[in-house]
């Protein structure tokens, strides 16, 4: 323990500030910056916000070519929201044919740094950063894990999805004390050994893709196994109810953190003392509408949009992620939380996860998980639906009275969709997930929704 402090203290004092200096970067400063924002009030988090979007709509206004007409010349600072609003809506097909357009011509392209996303909407895009600017990105999440009590240097499990690190990753992953497994490819001896990793180390803390975390939790409780940690924090996928029992069994009733980011450059929110989102409101303004673009009141689900505040290399206003959330209402604050950043009540999910009934009723994905977690039998399932009056639930099942199983599911599932919809099963031997690893339990396909 006391050797750990040691390296901790080395770590954070000479190792990462000798880091920042070559690779001449800021992690240490953004890292405290966040810290700092993170004791605020509402109005001080406010003005940083209104400021910071005043400041990058005039940027983008005077060195993106494509908002050089869509920006007023002459506005002032209480305006900047106003403005903001009437900015076209910008969606991952215009990003990807605009691309260049949106670049700060203050920059050379050759010096920036290409994110692409996951491409889990099923649409590829692809965005431009400064080394900077990715490490602002690094020091949110950071800090985020940093609520758990997690601190730089603690030996730590992460799933992820990059398994060939390259020399920085590497570095990283050794001087952070990060044990790095692929999220996607593993099998029952990879999760022999890093169980044994867990016990050897005594690590506390698993970080990465909560469907990855969960294998790990099955395996753990189908051997009667547990490893008590204090925290795991949930990363680039869904994290279901049915996965925190899992949790709790194997890992000893862990704190988690469940986060909420994007990879064109986002780090939206964050779940943890509440069961609320709070939105990293001096990184981002969150925008909740319609399929007309038009505001939805606060309570009401609608499409993201994401405008970034950071960003100046490639300025994102009203960016549609192709995710579905909710604001909380301010009058549903708690009184006693532990930041005051905005809050987002719900993530729904993706746009192509979410199903829409005959009589305008939206079921989302936990409509479902909440009916199948009570069926260990069904290992796996997803939902299809090609027109608007039925379902195809594709499972794999391992229950020789799956017959009667599946009758219960299909009385459960008319009574969430009041019996407005056909509904057919069929038994696959796979059920394979997006191209990212990513699991897809919901597929809404093309069609017309008006009969």
């Amino acid at each position: 323990m006391k050797i750990n402090i040691v390296y901790k203290f080395i770590l954070n004092k000479i190792i990462l500030p000798l880091g920042d200096r070559i690779f001449n970067t800021n992690y240490r400063k953004k890292i405290n910056e966040w810290q700092y924002y993170d004791n605020l009030n509402i109005d001080t988090l406010n003005k940083i916000q209104r400021e910071r979007l005043f400041q990058i709509l005039i940027h983008a206004r005077e060195t993106v070519p494509f908002y050089k007409k869509k920006i007023p010349k002459k506005f002032n600072e209480d305006q900047a929201y106003s403005v903001l609003k009437k900015i076209p809506i910008l969606t991952k097909d215009l990003l990807s044919e605009k691309n260049e357009e949106l670049l700060s011509n203050r920059y050379i392209k050759s010096d920036l740094i290409k994110n692409h996303s996951s491409g889990s909407t099923g649409k590829q895009s692809f965005s431009y950063s400064l080394k900077k600017e990715i490490f602002n990105i690094q020091a949110i999440q950071r800090h985020w894990f940093f609520w758990t009590g997690y601190e730089d240097g603690d030996h730590a499990i992460q799933f992820g999805i990059s398994p060939k690190r390259g020399f920085i990753k590497k570095l990283k992953d050794y001087f952070f004390n990060i044990h790095y497994y692929s999220a996607f490819s593993l099998s029952e001896k990879d999760f022999s050994n890093i169980y044994k990793k867990l016990k050897a180390k005594k690590i506390k803390y698993i970080i990465g893709y909560p469907s990855a975390i969960n294998e790990l939790s099955k395996y753990m409780i189908n051997y009667g196994l547990q490893h008590s940690v204090k925290a795991i924090i949930s990363l680039g996928d869904k994290l279901f109810d049915h996965y925190k029992s899992n949790f709790d069994k194997s890992f000893c009733r862990p704190n988690i953190l469940d986060t909420y980011g994007c990879a064109e450059g986002f780090m939206i929110a964050a779940k943890y003392d509440l069961d609320y989102y709070y939105i990293s409101s001096p990184h981002i303004f969150v925008e909740i509408v319609n399929d007309q673009g038009k505001y939805v009141d606060d309570g009401e689900i609608g499409h993201v949009l994401v405008t970034g505040l950071t960003n100046y290399t490639q300025p994102f206003f009203r960016y549609k992620l192709g995710d579905m959330a909710i604001k909380l209402p301010a009058s549903y604050y708690p009184n006693k939380r532990k930041f005051n950043y905005p809050l987002l009540q719900k993530i729904v999910g993706r746009e192509t996860e979410v199903i829409e009934t005959p009589d305008n009723k939206k079921l989302i994905i936990h409509s479902f998980t909440g009916i199948f977690e009570h069926f260990p039998e069904i290992k796996q399932f997803k939902i299809i639906q090609n027109d608007i009056d039925s379902l195809i639930i594709r499972y794999i099942c391992e229950n020789v009275n799956e017959k009667k199983i599946l009758n219960t599911i299909q009385r459960r599932i008319e009574e969430i969709t009041n019996k407005t919809m056909k509904i057919k099963f069929e038994k696959v031997e796979e059920i394979k997930s997006y191209h990212s690893g990513k699991p897809q339990l919901i597929e809404v396909r093309n069609f017309n929704k008006k009969k």
